[in-house]
């Protein structure tokens, strides 16, 4: 059995590109889904100032 080290390396180059590819859409998810939770967290925090200003002018 003949083992060409081009076709090894080749291989290995191809693998290694894959999984970087998986990694950045992973890591692109992973900010996407905090940057969602961290909007909503803004907006909770918004809400509760609107709702105080509201209740301050009604006084």
């Amino acid at each position: 059995m003949n083992v060409n080290i081009g076709d090894v390396i080749a291989t290995l180059i191809c693998l290694v590109f894959v999984i970087l590819v998986f990694a950045i859409i992973f890591i692109a998810f992973k900010r996407l889904k905090d940057s969602t939770k961290e909007k909503q967290i803004i907006n909770q925090k918004l809400d509760t100032i609107l709702q105080k200003l509201n209740e301050q002018n009604k006084n």
